[in-house]
C-alpha cells in the first residue's frame, strides 16, 4: 500500500510541477533566475531560521559572515519547501521576487522524505539552483544524537500537555487515515518523528545531501559549500561554527568546503 500511495504520489508531483517551456513548447526565453543564492540547509530542527536572523543581524561568527556574500544578510528569503507543498510555484516565485541579485533559499533537508520522494533531484524546488550564476550551500550538520535528543525532548514536552484521549486519537486513528488519505490529496506520507525514529535514519540523510550538493557543485559555476554546526555552548552569542567535513572537499578549484 505504502509503495503504491509513494508512485502515484511522485508521479502526481511530477505532472503538477511541470515548467511552463514544457507545458508550452512554443513559449519564449525562461524567466530571469538570481545571480547569487545562497541555500541555508539541514535537518528539521537544526537552527536554519536562527542563522538566516543571525546573518540578517550581522551576529553570525566572523569566519562564517566572511565567507558569505557581504549584503546576504538583506537578500528575500525563499521557503523552497512551499514548492512540494503546494502553496508556491517556480515560476511565480520568479515573477514576485526581484531576482537581480540575490536569495537565501530556506530548505529542509527532511521534507521530501516526509512526502515519501526518495531523491533530491526529484524535488522541483531544488532546480531553481542550476540557474544561478553563483551558489553558496550552507549545510547546518548538528550531531545526530545532539539533534534527536533535544527534537524528542521537544516532543515530549508538547506531549505532556496534551489529553490522553487525544494522544490515542493521533496514534490509532488520524495517522493511520492520513497515509490513506495522503497517495489522494498529495499531503505528507510520514511526519518527521517517525522518520527520526527510524535507527540510524538521520545520519543515513545526511550522507544523501552531503553526496547531492557535492555533485551540485560540479555543475553550478562559482559554487561553494560551507558546513557549520551549532555551537556547543548554548550561551555563546554566537550560535554556530564552521567545521571542517572531509566529504565535502572538491577537486574542482572553484568549489569546496573552503
Amino acid at each position: 500500500m505504502e509503495d503504491l500511495s509513494t508512485s502515484m504520489l511522485a508521479g502526481a508531483l511530477a505532472e503538477q510541477h511541470l515548467s511552463d517551456r514544457e507545458r508550452h513548447p512554443g513559449s519564449s526565453t525562461p524567466p530571469m533566475k538570481p545571480r547569487h543564492i545562497v541555500l541555508i540547509s539541514g535537518p528539521s530542527g537544526c537552527g536554519k531560521s536562527t542563522l538566516i536572523r543571525q546573518l540578517a543581524a550581522s551576529t553570525l561568527a566572523p569566519e562564517i559572515l566572511a565567507r558569505l556574500p557581504e549584503q546576504s544578510g538583506s537578500w528575500p528569503v525563499v521557503e523552497a519547501n512551499d514548492v512540494l507543498k503546494g502553496t508556491l510555484s517556480t515560476q511565480a516565485l520568479l515573477r514576485d521576487k526581484n531576482p537581480a541579485d540575490g536569495w537565501l533559499v530556506h530548505y529542509d533537508i527532511v521534507f521530501i522524505h516526509c512526502y515519501g520522494i526518495q531523491r533530491y533531484e526529484d524535488d522541483p524546488a531544488l532546480d531553481l539552483l542550476t540557474g544561478a550564476d553563483s551558489l553558496d550551500v550552507v549545510f547546518i550538520r548538528p550531531d545526530c544524537d545532539r539533534l534527536l535528543t533535544q527534537f524528542f525532548d521537544r516532543q515530549t514536552r508538547h506531549r505532556k500537555t496534551k489529553s490522553k484521549a487525544s494522544l490515542l486519537w493521533g496514534g490509532l486513528v488520524r495517522r493511520p487515515l492520513r497515509r490513506v488519505l495522503a497517495s489522494f490529496s498529495g499531503k505528507p506520507i510520514l511526519t518527521t518523528d517517525e522518520l527520526y525514529s527510524k535507527d540510524q535514519w538521520l545520519a543515513g540523510c545526511y550522507r544523501q545531501w552531503e553526496n547531492f550538493i557535492h555533485g551540485l557543485i560540479d555543475r553550478v559555476p562559482n559554487a561553494r559549500i560551507l558546513t557549520v554546526e551549532p555551537a556547543p555552548d548554548s550561551n555563546h552569542p554566537e550560535n554556530f561554527r564552521r567545521v571542517a567535513h572531509p566529504g565535502m572537499s572538491s577537486s574542482n578549484n572553484h568549489a569546496g568546503n573552503e
